[in-house]
């Protein structure tokens, strides 16, 4: 009898380490190897140099403190990028740093929903310029039938579609950089949801970025490892971020996986960082959700 109960309690012990024993299942996937990584970079690459061609159609001094205009710059593929640029009102001869705002998955709005025009002032009233350009296929770049028709794509459908996009932030920095009113060594990426999906790509192939923000950036866009996936995929791009810092922004009611993805990822980052968590859904409100951004801003650019 007592050899029996022994058996049973070792028994049950052996099921015990094996239920509590066992690693929790990772949300994201194994990054892709060294040499792999750096042929990844070559999809986002362009030459440099490329006039950046800028053109201003106006601008609105009158509203906000800043002045607003609306331009658009040259990329590659033969692609013009239109963009807002609000610059603070600061006494000529004042370089200012400046904040790359990329918008989210929001059919034709592009630069113009309200996440977007909303951050405008909140930033620039504490002193940073705000390019907010529209990403490829959406805003005045969207086309019937494109990106968002709820058709489904095939994976190179989506990679063409994001290195097009990075590249063309790239290429809104070329137009910065040109600028004399821009701090060329103070400039910051801030991207939400969609955004912050893209915004996760930039901050590893831009050596420019001193500081980034994702706000519930939705990298379970894609999972995939396989060959175009792998190009697109933010597992292979945090664990590789360098000489700069990321502040990540969470929502606590947000999709569950989109919050598991984003806190792995932030473990994997090995530089300076930050994470904030609000009581909310995917849906940050400017107005509401700013004071440990503009915080963070005001002490890492």
């Amino acid at each position: 009898m007592r050899r029996s109960v022994l058996f049973c309690w070792l028994l049950l012990m052996l099921a015990a380490i094996q239920v509590f024993g066992q690693a929790k299942p990772s949300a994201i996937e194994k990054p892709v190897d060294d040499a792999e990584y750096q042929r990844i970079l070559e999809y986002y690459n362009y030459d440099q140099g490329m006039p950046s061609d800028p053109e201003i159609y106006g601008e609105w001094p009158w509203r906000g403190p800043h002045v607003l205009y609306k331009l658009s710059y040259g990329s590659v593929r033969g692609q013009r990028v239109p963009a807002y640029l609000a610059i603070p009102k600061e006494p000529a001869g004042i370089k200012v740093p400046v904040v790359v705002l990329m918008h989210g998955w929001n059919l034709f709005w592009g630069k113009n929903e309200d996440w977007v025009l909303e951050w405008i002032p909140l930033l620039t009233a504490q002193g940073y310029a705000v390019l907010a350009p529209d990403h490829f296929m959406y805003g005045e770049r969207k086309k019937e039938d494109g990106f968002d028709n709820g058709s489904d794509r095939g994976p190179y459908y989506y990679r063409d579609w994001m290195c097009q996009s990075v590249v063309d932030l790239r290429r809104g920095i070329d137009y910065l950089e040109s600028r004399p009113d821009i701090d060329p060594e103070r400039i910051a990426i801030f991207g939400g949801s969609l955004g912050g999906w893209i915004g996760s790509i930039l901050a590893a192939v831009e050596p420019r970025i001193k500081t980034v923000i994702l706000s519930v950036p939705a990298t379970e866009f894609e999972t995939a490892q396989t060959p175009p996936g792998r190009i697109i995929n933010s597992s292979n791009f945090f664990p590789n971020y360098k000489d700069l810092s990321l502040f990540m922004v969470l929502a606590k009611n947000d999709v569950p996986a989109r919050n598991a993805r984003a806190k792995e990822f932030f473990d994997l980052v090995q530089v300076k960082k930050d994470m904030v968590e609000y009581d909310e859904s995917h849906f940050l409100d400017p107005q509401k959700y700013n004071k440990e951004i503009l915080e963070w801003l005001k002490a890492n650019l």
